[in-house]
């Protein structure tokens, strides 16, 4: 039951991309549209008709119960800093990448940072995604462990970044995907992991931007201390790990459950689109 509950969301999430990767790299070029427009046109196509598939796709499976509890502000703030030990962890996995393939750090340009990419950024897909990824994974498959649940939820959530972010991305989106679904898992408290994927955007995307353009210096400064952060986070979370309880025993991750989770047809299935997609962008961007 576990796995095929598990094959049915990953087909329904792999199928609600793969429809606004069609849009993306096949269509969109060809509209005589702003680039505004365009991507109004995309974000409606991803949650709107394949945010409907995917809802239609699960909903038969058996609903979870999501704990409501309150979590200290002690443990919420180590959590935000951890946001910044997933930072340092890309930015160092980021610049190897680059390294090793010659090829440029990707990222978005300060042009973006219109007032509809702050919206975007800030708001509009910290609530989407947290929806989609936290909030209906935890629904479907939280009854089947937090473990199990919080691997699933952090690994298609960070293979999906890898078409529009690249590879690097995954392990960051990953590593996030891990905090904030660990927080939904103790609180189910939606409104608290939007507003950590809204600070780890800004934090993250908005403000190197920002600082980026009125002094390299300042944003250098920035980086320094944003590093320091994430060492901070690495550990207290070291010193806290006893702390971290899921499935009622005192462990992070499970090797055997995520092993389980990535050889599941569904997960394959998932795997394989988004590896095919990202080589067709590669091709057809350069």
């Amino acid at each position: 039951m576990k796995s095929q509950e598990l094959q049915k969301i990953a087909v329904g999430i792999a199928t609600m991309y793969g429809v606004y990767w069609i849009y993306s790299l096949f269509i969109q070029s060809t509209l005589g549209l702003t680039g505004l427009l365009k991507s109004i046109i995309g974000m409606l196509i991803l949650y709107g008709l394949g945010l409907f598939i995917f809802v239609t796709m699960i909903r038969p499976i058996s609903n979870s119960k999501i704990n409501n509890e309150t979590m200290s502000v002690k443990t919420i703030l180590m959590c935000f800093i951890l946001q910044f030990s997933a930072l340092l962890v890309h930015f160092i996995t980021a610049n190897i990448f680059s390294k090793i393939t010659g090829s440029e750090l990707e990222g978005s340009s300060l042009e973006t940072l219109t007032p509809y990419m702050l919206f975007i950024l800030l708001i509009f897909n910290p609530i989407i995604e947290e929806f989609v990824f936290r909030k209906l994974f935890a629904l479907k498959l939280l009854k089947h462990g937090e473990i199990f649940y919080i691997l699933s939820s952090s690994f298609c959530f960070a293979i999906v970044h890898g078409v529009s972010l690249g590879i690097p991305s995954i392990i960051y989106t990953f590593l996030l995907g891990l905090i904030w679904s660990y927080i939904y898992v103790k609180t189910g408290n939606f409104i608290l992991i939007i507003l950590m994927h809204s600070l780890s955007n800004f934090f993250g995307s908005v403000l190197p931007q920002y600082l980026l353009s009125l002094s390299l210096e300042v944003a250098g400064i920035y980086v320094v201390l944003a590093a320091i952060l994430g060492l901070v986070g690495f550990v207290l979370l070291f010193i806290n790990r006893r702390k971290i309880i899921l499935d009622n025993k005192n462990r992070v991750l499970d090797i055997n459950i995520f092993k389980e989770i990535i050889s599941n047809k569904g997960i394959i299935f998932y795997i394989g689109i988004t590896v095919f997609m990202m080589i067709v962008k590669k091709f057809m961007v350069g």
